[in-house]
This record gives C-alpha cells, sequence and structure tokens, in this order.
C-alpha cells in the first residue's frame, strides 16, 4: 500500500521543488501529485486537485514569499485542514508558515546546513507513515476475518438451539 502525497506550492519556486521531489520519488510506496506534472490538458483542475488533497495521506507546502502570496496555495491549506491532513511545511526561503499553519512544525530546507537532516526527517516520517498504514490495513483485514469467523460461527450454533 502506497503513502500519496499531495504538493502545495507556487510555481515561482519550481527550481527549489523539483530537486526534492525528485528524491521523494526514490521512496518506495510513494505516490506524489504535483500539479505541474500530473495534471494532463482538459482536466477539471479545481475537482482533481479537491480529489486529490481529499485522497493523500501528507499534504506537502513548499512554504516561500511566493506561496504565502498565492491564493490557489492558501486555499489548499484550507482544504487540507478541514479535511484533518497531516500538513508539513517546508522552508524553501526566510519566510515562516502564517495564519492557518501558525505554530505547525515545519522543516528547513532554507538552511544549507540543515537540509540534509531535514530531508532525513522527512524521509524517516514518509517511511513510518507507510509502515503504519500498511499495519493497520493488516490489523483490519485480521479484524474483518476475525469478525467473519464469529459470525459464521454464532450461525453454526443457532441451527442446534431449535432441536433442544
Amino acid at each position: 500500500m502506497s503513502i500519496k502525497i499531495f504538493v502545495s506550492y507556487s510555481t515561482e519556486d519550481m527550481g527549489h521543488i523539483k530537486p526534492i521531489l525528485d528524491q521523494l520519488k526514490n521512496v518506495e510506496d510513494v505516490e506524489i501529485f504535483f500539479a505541474d506534472k500530473t495534471l494532463n490538458p482538459g482536466d477539471n483542475v479545481e475537482q482533481i486537485i479537491l480529489n486529490n488533497i481529499k485522497e493523500a495521506d501528507v499534504f506537502l507546502m513548499f512554504n516561500s514569499e511566493s506561496a504565502l502570496k498565492s491564493n490557489y496555495v492558501q486555499q489548499e491549506i484550507g482544504v487540507a485542514k478541514s479535511n484533518e491532513k497531516a500538513i508539513i511545511p517546508i522552508l524553501l526561503d526566510a519566510n515562516k508558515p502564517t495564519a492557518m499553519l501558525n505554530g505547525i512544525n515545519y522543516l528547513n530546507f532554507y538552511n544549507e546546513a540543515k537540509r540534509e537532516s531535514e530531508f532525513s526527517r522527512l524521509h524517516d516520517y514518509i517511511y513510518t507513515t507507510i509502515k503504519n498504514k500498511n499495519r493497520n490495513k493488516l490489523l483490519t483485514g485480521i479484524g474483518l476475518l476475525a469478525a467473519g469467523y464469529l459470525l459464521t460461527r454464532s450461525n453454526d450454533g443457532d441451527e442446534y438451539e431449535d432441536e433442544f
């Protein structure tokens, strides 16, 4: 089972974002929704973005001056918050998350000295999320099997109740 990541960004930051996403693509079981690469001509952009935010396990917000000014980014953050998504702001410049993201722990990719360790933190978070998602799916499957077994056993016992 894969983890779905929605990427929110300003197109002005493409040069900074692409190397980070290229590294994330190498993480096993990761699906990334990145509008510039995922949307096709003729797509209903608004609906596809809304659906992908709702289906995402993680919402990565590339925070920068241009992202803070982008109405699209701010709307995407609102949708992610209203759908209770795990939001991870990633600093691309000295601007810190504000408004709806105030108080949310961020990763500092702006500071060159911290970039490698911050990417490692992001990788570890994603890996742990994948592991937990797979474990939860397995536990749900086991629970459904157990419930099915108990239901069949209780139905088997009902046949004999009438005989006594």
